[in-house]
């Protein structure tokens, strides 16, 4: 599929999507979005990909939902917000997307993350931030809440107190405020930005596919969906113990090397 506005390209098991309308500071509309999902349905189903990096084109990272396209322009009559924020966020699992990505994710984040921005930079597993990033949950200052894996995944990195006073405020969270409180791991200089993604990118590779996409699940279930998921873990843990990787896990182990993961 041809992109307009993303990005999206692939080098040495490293997929990166590249928000593309930098006119726009990169807000979203119906077609981003779109191509998004398809993106990351993309990067789901190719076993040559290990991890998938988020991160903006120009100066933004994503400003948000484009107001005068998506609620008053347009997308207006066909873009059902709920349904395409759950399909960005992780609210609804289709192939894996959002925050049931089958593949780790990075959000390196090069600007401004605002709204929706923001809770696509908290979908992703770990963010970077270079120094010119900022994040506000802008939603309160427009009338509205967010979605509801924004507002729990914040709460779960900074605290709810913390969470809180950003949520209803709506005011900015700068780069080195946000390293403070937990949001961003690490900030570096905006030229060192995306290299720093690939080195993180290039360390989680070292993991097993199959045990990294149950961690992950595990993890965001516990959050989302904690009453199911004792269950959930007993039947992926019986898998993993079944699994060539596991296998190859141990055997590596053994013979004191590398292991080679297949995602078997």
């Amino acid at each position: 599929m041809s992109y307009e506005a993303i990005i999206y390209k692939k080098e040495e098991g490293i997929a990166t999507l590249t928000f593309n309308r930098p006119e726009a500071m990169n807000a979203g509309n119906m077609q981003l979005y779109g191509e998004m999902g398809q993106a990351m349905r993309e990067a789901a189903d190719d076993d040559d990909v290990r991890v998938l990096i988020l991160t903006g084109a120009g100066r933004a990272f994503h400003a948000g939902d484009d107001v005068k396209q998506i609620f008053v322009g347009e997308d207006s009559e066909q873009m059902n917000t709920a349904r395409w924020k759950g399909y960005v966020t992780g609210t609804e699992d289709h192939s894996g997307s959002g925050l049931l990505h089958r593949k780790p994710t990075i959000a390196a984040v090069n600007g401004p993350a605002v709204g929706m921005g923001f809770d696509i930079a908290l979908a992703c597993d770990i963010r970077i931030a270079s120094e010119n990033a900022r994040f506000s949950y802008m939603y309160v200052r427009r009338g509205i809440q967010g979605t509801i894996p924004g507002l729990a995944i914040l709460k779960e990195i900074v605290g709810i107190s913390q969470a809180l006073e950003i949520m209803l405020s709506g005011e900015w969270v700068g780069a080195e405020e946000a390293l403070k409180i937990g949001l961003v791991s690490e900030v570096v200089p905006p030229e060192s930005l995306l290299d720093a993604a690939m080195k993180k990118a290039r360390k989680l590779m070292k993991g097993a596919p199959l045990a990294q996409q149950a961690i992950k699940r595990s993890l965001y279930k516990s959050i989302l969906d904690p009453y199911s998921l004792k269950d959930y873990i007993t039947t992926v843990e019986q898998t993993l113990w079944r699994s060539e990787d596991f296998r190859e896990g141990a055997q590596a182990f053994v013979e004191k090397r590398e292991p080679e993961f297949k995602g078997q």
